[in-house]
């Protein structure tokens, strides 16, 4: 999914779209809502903090690329076009990431001056129905 439009209203309808895909390559329920609330927490975290100081001043896009592979592995990567900011100490916050690394096998966090970008990686399971 390109260009997914950086507003709040607009995550619902991709997590949904995320947990249909997930569910046809016939990985067990767990690992389904497992990859859906990381995938979901990454488009989130693009969503608040990404476009804050952008000089546009309206939200930006996120980019969503899920891969399938072999024995059931599974590759997310969440991309933004914007700044990387970090956010004030506040206790009630900054639980997205730490969730993401607890439900990935694998996860990274990516800056560069043209963006963010979170890869998630689950291993797969020779046990998968297809």
């Amino acid at each position: 999914m390109n260009a997914i439009p950086a507003v709040a209203a607009r995550l619902t309808a991709v997590r949904t779209s995320v947990l249909g895909w997930l569910r046809t390559c016939g990985l067990d329920e767990d690992t389904c809502q497992d990859i859906t609330l990381a995938t979901y927490e990454a488009l989130a975290n693009g969503v608040e903090h990404a476009y804050d100081h952008a000089p546009s001043g309206g939200p930006g896009t996120i980019d969503l690329r899920a891969e399938f592979g072999p024995e059931g592995s599974v590759v997310i990567r969440v991309t933004d076009q914007g700044i990387w900011t970090i956010s004030a100490d506040d206790p009630r916050r900054g639980r997205g990431l730490p969730l993401i690394h607890a439900l990935a096998h694998e996860a990274s966090v990516e800056t560069t001056d043209q963006g963010t970008t979170v890869v998630m990686r689950w291993v797969g399971d020779r046990s998968v129905s297809r």
